[in-house]
């Protein structure tokens, strides 16, 4: 009986605090208009018109590509790693990176065909060794 009675207290007071937060504010006059607010990344969304793709590729310890940099892939322009995650850390990438095993590569590219030539560089780096 008590965890109930002290349930709906709580849950009332969330809900009168959270509908009426603004309201109080803009009465006192400590709201910031819209206009003002500064743009977090949260706040940015993407637009439904980009047509863009954003992967992750896991390379095993089999795969062409480890071993070597960035820069030997041939990677098209339309698509960059973005990120790299190595053992519980992100990395920041550049062309004399060097993928190793179990390297999770964060891949932006401009659209579909540019993430399958990304896939082809990857896979076909051994031929070009």
């Amino acid at each position: 009986m008590i965890f109930n009675l002290v349930f709906f207290i709580s849950l009332s007071s969330v809900l009168l605090q959270g509908t009426t937060l603004s309201f109080v504010a803009k009465w006192l006059h400590v709201a910031i208009p819209e206009k003002a607010k500064q743009k977090t990344p949260p706040d940015i969304e993407l637009a439904d018109t980009i047509k863009s793709e954003l992967t992750e590729i896991e390379l095993d310890e089999q795969c062409p590509a480890v071993g070597k940099q960035i820069v030997e892939l041939g990677f098209p322009r339309s698509a960059i790693i973005a990120v790299i995650k190595r053992k519980g850390k992100f990395i920041t990438p550049n062309g004399s990176t060097v993928l190793e095993p179990n390297d999770k590569l964060v891949i932006l590219a401009e659209n579909a065909e540019s993430l399958s030539m990304v896939n082809s560089c990857i896979m076909k780096s051994i031929l070009n060794s």
